[in-house]
């Protein structure tokens, strides 16, 4: 790593936690390849629910049906999907959880731009699509430059990456690069020199300084993408109006992306700031209890990262600890109530 950085690269973060669970015998607590296809709430009659066994180990929460004829208990997450076995088949399976935590991030649904074009092969909207072409030498000895199209942290990785890899780059965004709202200006300079690179070369090697397109980078602020065309060229418009065609070997579209929670109901859209809005990182996240992380609306639903408006790799600690300081101090008061004899009922989740 890079010991004259204080900033943890998030792969390192990533391999720490991986070793982590190996070292700590942590694997019975961990499934790989699975894919969660439902999680809902189940529901029991009361009656039903007080020939129960009174001690079961669950959270449970009386609620009224509108008509009032009969009660309804609230009960554990019932969690279905499936895991993929080596040999590529399928294996469902059911469990069932007193509480939920949601880690899904926001990258299952990409952004796009609604263009004509947006669909050629060619044209790509995630990090790993493009790292994948790059590691399958598809654009080794390619004249043209890769086309990246975004101003955020994702799209100055792309730049990086194609950097790296010396692939010229047309960087293309719809804002000024003084814009106060760019992420690049909320970053600290000494902890994240390589995307402040990125921003200095947005501002220095615009195509109105450098008409030298052919250099490793030139930047496109305040462009929009109109169109993409079969023979690898892209349509860009100013904002003045004036239009440009550009050929590329592929494009890259890196705008944003949104969760995809459709294993919860209604796809979680009334866990949000705004209910009955789809979840979005800025301006619709799961609101949540700022210490418990756990949902305002939505009892023993907790969420954490993207989902609640943290980017950042340094805040995702935050959230985990205080989900997992939440069940600690939960789990002794149940054990608590036990032990006082007054431990049976409804339970403490």
């Amino acid at each position: 790593r890079n010991i004259k950085s204080d900033r943890v690269m998030p792969e390192e973060i990533a391999c720490y936690y991986k070793h982590y669970v190996k070292v700590m015998g942590l694997q019975k607590n961990f499934r790989d390849n699975v894919y969660i296809t439902s999680v809902s709430r189940l529901y029991r009659g009361k009656d039903d629910e007080d020939r129960s066994q009174q001690n079961e180990d669950i959270s449970t929460q009386h609620l009224e049906m509108e008509d009032g004829q009969k009660s309804l208990i609230k009960r554990n997450w019932e969690v279905r999907g499936y895991q993929r076995a080596t040999d590529g088949s399928h294996v469902p399976f059911c469990l069932f959880a007193e509480n939920v935590a949601l880690a899904t991030g926001t990258f299952d649904s990409p952004g796009r731009l609604q263009v004509e074009g947006e669909d050629f092969p060619f044209v790509l909207h995630s990090m790993s699509d493009f790292g994948a072409a790059i590691s399958k030498g598809k654009l080794r000895g390619k004249a043209d430059p890769v086309l990246i199209v975004g101003a955020g942290l994702t799209a100055a990785d792309a730049v990086l990456c194609a950097c790296n890899n010396n692939i010229p780059v047309i960087h293309v965004f719809r804002r000024r690069v003084t814009d106060t709202s760019l992420i690049f200006k909320q970053l600290p300079k000494k902890l994240y020199p390589e995307y402040h690179k990125v921003y200095h070369m947005m501002c220095t090697q615009s195509h109105t300084v450098d008409s030298n397109q052919h250099s490793a980078y030139t930047s496109f602020p305040e462009h929009n993408v109109l169109s993409f065309k079969p023979e690898m060229k892209c349509v860009l418009q100013s904002a003045s109006g004036l239009k440009k065609i550009l050929k590329f070997s592929v494009a890259l579209v890196l705008i944003g992306s949104h969760p995809n929670l459709f294993f919860l109901k209604d796809q979680g859209h009334s866990i949000g700031r705004h209910s009955n809005q789809p979840i979005t990182c800025k301006g619709n996240p799961i609101e949540i209890d700022p210490y418990t992380y756990e949902c305002t609306k939505e009892a023993n639903l907790f969420a954490l990262g993207p989902l609640v408006g943290d980017n950042f790799v340094r805040f995702l600690k935050g959230g985990a600890l205080g989900i997992a300081r939440c069940l600690a101090i939960r789990q002794k008061k149940k054990h608590e109530l036990i032990e006082s004899g007054d431990g049976g009922g409804d339970g403490v989740p």
